[in-house]
């Protein structure tokens, strides 16, 4: 079942609370990449159910590049990884591309993580 753009990225939303702040600019890159996993399976399922690559979801991200303006400030580590994510996320980004390649391939080639079956 699909659900109305709006829901989604609203559920989209709250799965950025693990990417605060204290966590992202301390995190070794083995950690970092444990959340990045956690993170991007959560987008896949919103994905699942109807998140698409759309205006509507470039919106959100400008939004949350306003939000944590200030922390890029505060921690260029954080900077650096929230930019990654949220350019992954509007696909401002070199290939594989999330909302192009299967979840597993993307998971490997991108992040080099290998994604238990």
């Amino acid at each position: 079942m699909i659900m109305g753009n709006n829901k989604v990225i609203n559920q989209l939303n709250d799965s950025f609370e693990i990417l605060n702040f204290k966590s992202i600019s301390s995190l070794d890159d083995e950690d970092f990449k444990i959340l990045v996993l956690d993170f991007f399976s959560k987008v896949k399922k919103l994905k699942d159910e109807g998140l698409c690559l759309n205006e509507d979801l470039k919106e959100f991200i400008d939004s949350k590049h306003i939000e944590y303006y200030d922390f890029y400030e505060k921690s260029i580590i954080y900077e650096e990884r929230m930019q990654l994510i949220l350019s992954e996320l509007i696909g401002f980004c070199s290939p594989p591309k999330f909302w192009e390649t299967s979840f597993n391939d993307y998971m490997l080639k991108k992040w080099g993580i290998i994604v238990s079956k």
